[in-house]
């Protein structure tokens, strides 16, 4: 039994009495042969993200501080459940910590929490609750990113959810981070800040309990590997034993990470899969084995015919039924949770409730097991249900033998229709085309002579007009050539010993421009090295000095933060000094005394928290003005060495941009020498170009007549063999034409016929098809009465039951409380009476068909 604090039993108790004046079980699980029913393990399949669980100390008192801590990295949950013991309210924070170097994305995907009670099942199931009814989805609530080194408070909504004296408080937040991030949850008073609080509150120790840490499994999947067969009895499937459902493991951050165990498996979201077969129905029932539970669980059942869960129903257990928890002192409470049948796969959703005990079980307990009367009324209504259906079979067996026959005439002369159709049709195209190809070969035919004629005047005057032009051609650009090439020749010359002239010329100022620039660079390399280092030896000087002056300002804010922290050591004694005086004055008045020193005591501690806080920030300030004023002095002096340099290295770029230019310059000289030459070259190529381009156009001249002879040639050719071609088509069109007509005729009569012969045979399957209808109609209202009749029984029989049960519970009420076994009431339910009210209801087909019409 998993309950959290031993000596808080007793006054749970207390309150529990109201557990004794409902009716905690559905079923008389004792009278089933609830201990002899099959287990059925379940394995874990998959556990996923990381959990922070904040739960010891449980009970937290006289001061506040840091309840729980640890890393996150990615997805992550963190759970919560405290109870406030100080006589003010308090406020639970959570705070992020960036400890990275590097930016860190935050998105928050579902913040939950309970109301805060004194009725600690009435917090733990309304979590619960809320967890079910708010799942878990991929779209985030709000997101941020954290600086490095930062601190964020998130699930700001518990900054105004204040913690009364004695009052349970839980809840869970969802989260994602893109690098790791330390969590803390921490208990406060109402007015503190919560980041400022979270760098000078205290660490609280870890209690007897132990259940806070870091673990790895907030989303917890497991399954049932062997199915449920309906015929075989009572199966339970436990979880929350530490045997098939084992507890995560994990380490305490705050305590050197030290090994820890949530014994119970708080904060950890489940889904349970329990495949079952067999063809019988079956109930559902919650059995609580470790004491009272309350809380809430989904069941969602997926039938055998279907890919998904297409049913879901959650179920309450605690506070609207009732109760305040089931299970208290008995394993033998039990709640209904649904039927189902075999082949149904039960998916049930749920993370254990906050102040209730483990483990529990899920009970799968055959209808005719859990319902004794459950056979006879089957074989009744399966009896009935077996005429009805064979007779609707057969009428609907001769219905389908009738319409196949006269589907299968009706197919017949649909596809002779048919055939008439695409006949008549084909004849009708063949006639056409005959008609077009004749008409078509009668125009080309004129075309082509008309063409022919036309372009044998073309070629002729063409022929001769090309020849003539190129004779005329050829003439003219060989007198011109031979002139060009007499002037380029003499201008070529000239040019070339110019060229040669000028380069010697150039290439000896260049020369002496370069030497004359390698001096100068040097001196002023010289002159910038000489600058260079007087300015790096007052740079360093004045370096040394601002050193001096950060080390003085350093000297003066550690005697600071020694004196604040001579203080803060003061204000501590005189502190410690005024709670032990007032332990002993809290002596002599031992009860009311003992109330005074704890507040005054928590006051002396929250001063004392407050001045340290104080102090430290004052040091924190005094060292972040000293180090501003050190990387001030150093920030100005990199600046006056970096100035220096880049004025030597300005120096610098000067001279070489000069030494460039002469280069260029040079190198330009030498260019145009190349371009000259170069045009030379050219030029004589062009020359050759030319007298190859004459060569080349009188060969093409040659080869173009040539080739105009062989075009007229096959031309005179192809024209007398496609005149009879066109002839011989035109003789063959004729023909084939004349025998298509007369097929077509022949066609268009049979097809007439045809007409007449499907519309007769349109019509009788009209009238066949309407009575085939009307047998369909008959076979549905049949089957239609027959499920009625089905109904009818079955809300009867139901009815009854419920009306033999609030007779009995009258019984009992009136001899005392004392319940009649399931024998008697076998006795009471199979009487001669009541089998004669079965069956006295029941009609003939007949009878329901006449009912119907």
């Amino acid at each position: 039994m998993l309950f959290k604090k031993t000596y808080k039993l007793a006054t749970m108790l207390a309150v529990m009495g109201a557990l004794t004046g409902h009716a905690a079980s559905d079923i008389d699980l004792n009278s089933i042969g609830y201990f002899s029913f099959t287990p059925l393990p379940a394995e874990l399949q998959a556990q996923k993200d990381t959990l922070l669980l904040s739960d010891s100390p449980e009970y937290v008192g006289p001061v506040g501080g840091v309840l729980s801590a640890g890393s996150i990295n990615g997805k992550g949950r963190i759970y919560f459940y405290h109870v406030n013991e100080m006589a003010e309210p308090h406020k639970i924070a959570i705070i992020l910590e960036n400890t990275g170097n590097e930016p860190n994305g935050i998105a928050v995907f579902r913040e939950l929490k309970s109301i805060a009670t004194s009725d600690y099942f009435a917090a733990g199931r309304d979590l619960s609750r809320k967890e079910l009814e708010q799942p878990l989805t991929d779209k985030p609530l709000y997101s941020f990113v954290m600086p490095p080194k930062s601190r964020q408070l998130v699930f700001t909504d518990l900054e105004h959810s204040p913690i009364p004296k004695d009052a349970l408080f839980t809840g869970i937040v969802d989260l994602q981070t893109s690098a790791p991030v330390f969590a803390r949850v921490m208990m406060i008073p109402m007015n503190l800040n919560s980041i400022e609080s979270s760098y000078w509150v205290n660490n609280l120790p870890i209690d007897h309990v132990r259940l806070r840490g870091t673990f790895t499994g907030a989303e917890r999947e497991m399954a049932v590997t062997k199915e449920y067969n309906t015929t075989l009895g009572g199966a339970y499937v436990e979880l929350g034993n530490d045997r098939e459902d084992r507890f995560v493991e994990g380490v305490d951050e705050l305590d050197n990470k030290a090994y820890v165990k949530d014994a119970g498996n708080y904060g950890i979201s489940y889904t349970v899969k329990i495949p079952t077969s067999g063809e019988d129905p079956f109930r559902l029932y919650f059995n609580p084995l470790g004491g009272g539970y309350s809380g809430s669980f989904t069941v969602k059942a997926q039938r055998r015919w279907q890919k998904a869960p297409s049913e879901s129903m959650t179920y309450h257990i605690g506070g609207d039924d009732g109760l305040m928890a089931l299970g208290h002192n008995t394993v033998l409470d039990s709640r209904y949770m649904g039927n189902y049948y075999g082949g149904d796969t039960l998916t049930i959703d749920f993370m254990p409730a906050g102040a209730s005990n483990l483990p529990v079980r899920f009970l799968l307990i055959p209808e005719a097991l859990a319902n004794p009367q459950y056979a006879r009324i089957l074989a009744t209504n399966e009896a009935g249900q077996r005429a009805l259906e064979a007779e609707a079979q057969k009428e609907a067996a001769e219905a389908a033998k009738k319409v196949a026959i006269e589907e299968k005439y009706v197919a017949a002369k649909t596809q002779k229709e048919e055939q008439a159709h695409q006949l008549a049709e084909a004849a009708k195209l063949a006639a056409e085309k005959a008609a077009a190809v004749h008409k078509a070969a009668q125009d080309r035919q004129a075309e082509l002579d008309k063409r022919d004629a036309e372009e044998q005047a073309k070629l002729k005057a063409k022929a001769d007009a090309a020849a003539e032009r190129a004779r005329a051609k050829a003439e003219a650009d060989r007198q011109l050539a031979e002139q060009k090439a007499k002037a380029d020749a003499q201008k070529a010359e000239a040019a070339r010993i110019a060229a040669e002239q000028k380069a010697k010329d150039d290439a000896a100022k260049a020369e002496a421009a370069r030497i004359a620039a390698e001096q100068k660079a040097k001196a002023d390399a010289q002159k910038a090295e000489a600058a260079r280092i007087a300015a790096e030896q007052a740079a360093r000087e004045k370096a040394e000095r601002e050193q001096a002056a950060r080390e003085a300002a350093e000297q003066k804010a550690r005697e600071y933060a020694a004196k604040l922290e001579a203080q803060r050591l003061e204000a501590q004694r005189k502190a410690e000094e005024e709670r032990i005086l007032a332990e002993q004055r809290a002596e002599a008045a031992r009860i009311e005394a003992e109330r005074k020193a704890a507040e005054q005591a928590a006051k002396n501690e929250a001063e004392r928290q407050e001045a340290a806080r104080k102090a430290e920030a004052a040091r924190q300030e005094a060292l972040r003005k000293a180090e501003i004023a050190r990387q001030e002095a150093a920030r100005k002096a990199e600046e006056e060495r970096l100035a220096a340099i880049e004025r030597a290295q300005e120096e610098a770029r000067k001279a070489e941009e000069r030494r460039i230019a002469e280069e260029a310059k040079r190198a330009e000289e030498a260019r145009k020498a190349e371009e000259a030459r170069r045009a030379e070259e050219a030029r004589k190529a062009e020359a050759e170009r030319i007298a190859e381009a004459e060569r080349i156009a009188e060969a093409a001249r040659q080869a173009e007549e040539a080739r105009i002879r062989e075009e007229n040639r096959a031309a005179e050719a192809a024209r007398k063999a496609e005149r009879e071609r066109i002839a011989k088509e035109q003789a063959e069109a004729a023909r084939k034409a004349e025998e298509a007509r007369q097929l077509a005729e022949k066609r268009y009569r049979e097809y007439e016929i045809a007409q007449e012969q499907a519309k007769e045979a349109r019509r009788r399957a009209d009238i066949q098809r309407e009575a085939q209808k009307k047998a369909a109609q008959r076979a549905e209202e049949i089957r239609l009465a027959a499920q009625r009749q089905i109904i009818a029984k079955r809300n009867a029989e139901i009815a009854r039951q419920k009306l033999a049960e609030e007779r009995e519970a009258a019984r009992i009420a009136a001899q005392g409380g004392k319940r009649r076994s399931f024998a008697e009431l076998d006795d009471v339910n199979t009487s001669a009476n009541q089998d004669e009210d079965t069956t006295q209801n029941a009609v003939s087909i007949d009878q329901l068909t006449r009912k119907q019409q």
